[in-house]
């Protein structure tokens, strides 16, 4: 057994605290430059639309140019890295403020996240299995989803102070995450790196072993399940911002109650999920929770007031918690690469945050905001479908 697998506790006692943080600056910064590029800067919604996926696109370009680099070094050291290139190249947009800038300080600041998201997931996950894994990525979502239960709030209350505040807050936030990375490496032990022990001796045979493949293939209908939920995701944190402040009337603090009530009930799912294992290796269970994700999307094309978007919003955070969990789960479980696992999973996400955030822009420009959700739900019934057939086929 490897020391990866002898110490999970003080594994989590470095990642929840972390996966905290990041989440409540990301929150924080990246609801505040929507309002930040609208207001000061003029961008129009699609423009706003593609200035969110520009954040997913350059997260997913970073998931798969700084892989190789990323495995090189231990995971705090990335982890670290991440939180400090952040708050520099955000505060650094002001120095010549414009719409330019913030693009190219934004872009790289997604590409740095992927030092972080898929390093500190294949820490998690390495030398756990079956109900133990269950139980540690449920944590783990749960830790980062309590983030974003605060951040859009936060975020809301800050902006309406000055537009430029959140980005700053954003940074120091940032910058205390990665001092507190590297003032806990002495608390857990750094991952081994491929084929070597922690130790750096030679692996063992039972370490050898557990490099062998005994991934499930029900990760494939997960991850078209976490694509999908994300794009329907950014659709609510990139364009319902825009929607509720022009259309509705609604304040920003307000709307940042309104997505309060998502990731809440996110965190709240993760929560649970993870101390259960009754939905382990069950694949009916996958297609289901789109068909309950795609259910709630059509009831957005109706839903007007800001309280009735509000609950099917926390209803639509367990949809979400679930699908995400599965991804997790299914794409980790037997695999002997977990980091190269954990950055396909944020890598379809982020195509799937892309996607929404480009789409859903572009639509409701161009049409409606119930034309939006009418065409993402078009997207999730062929999900359900294409699902279904890979689970029968197996």
């Amino acid at each position: 057994m490897s020391a990866d697998s002898r110490m999970p506790d003080k594994r989590l006692a470095v990642i929840l605290p972390a996966a905290f943080l990041a989440s409540l600056g990301i929150g924080i910064v990246n609801q505040g430059m929507i309002f930040l590029v609208k207001e000061e800067y003029g961008a129009s919604a699609t423009m706003v639309g593609a200035f969110a996926a520009l954040w997913s696109a350059a997260y997913l370009a970073g998931c798969v140019l700084l892989r190789p680099l990323a495995k090189r070094i231990p995971a705090p050291v990335s982890m670290a890295a991440m939180n400090i290139a952040a708050a520099a190249l955000l505060a650094a947009q002001f120095a010549v403020p414009g719409l330019g800038s913030s693009f190219v300080a934004f872009g790289l600041y997604g590409f740095s996240c992927a030092l972080f998201w898929p390093r500190i997931m294949g820490w998690l996950a390495r030398g756990v299995e079956g109900r133990a894994l269950g139980r540690s990525s449920g944590a783990f979502s749960f830790s980062w989803s309590v983030g974003g239960v605060i951040s859009p709030y936060v975020s809301g209350l800050l902006t309406e102070r000055s537009l430029r505040l959140p980005v700053y807050v954003g940074a120091c936030v940032f910058l205390a995450t990665g001092a507190f990375i590297l003032a806990s490496r002495r608390i857990a032990p750094t991952p081994g790196s491929e084929g070597v022990s922690p130790a750096g001796s030679p692996m063992g045979g039972s370490e050898r072993s557990a490099r062998i493949d005994r991934s499930t293939p029900l990760r494939y209908p997960a991850w078209i399940g976490v694509f999908l939920v994300y794009a329907f995701v950014a659709v609510f944190l990139n364009i319902f911002p825009l929607y509720a402040k022009y259309e509705l009337g609604l304040s920003e603090s307000t709307i940042g109650l309104v997505l309060l009530a998502r990731s809440a009930s996110t965190a709240f799912f993760f929560w649970l999920f993870g101390r259960m294992s009754y939905w382990h290796f069950k694949p009916v269970l996958i297609p289901l929770a789109l068909a309950c994700a795609l259910l709630l999307d059509l009831a957005f094309a109706i839903v007007r007031g800001p309280w009735g978007i509000a609950l099917c919003l926390a209803l639509s955070g367990a949809a979400m918690a679930d699908i995400y969990g599965k991804s997790i789960f299914y794409g980790a479980s037997g695999a002997p690469d977990r980091d190269k696992r954990m950055t396909i999973h944020e890598a379809l996400l982020s195509a799937g945050q892309v996607f929404g955030s480009l789409a859903g822009g572009a639509i409701y420009q161009g049409y409606s905001w119930s034309a939006v959700f009418v065409g993402i739900g078009a997207l999730m019934a062929v999900g359900v479908v294409l699902q279904t057939a890979l689970i029968r086929r197996r």
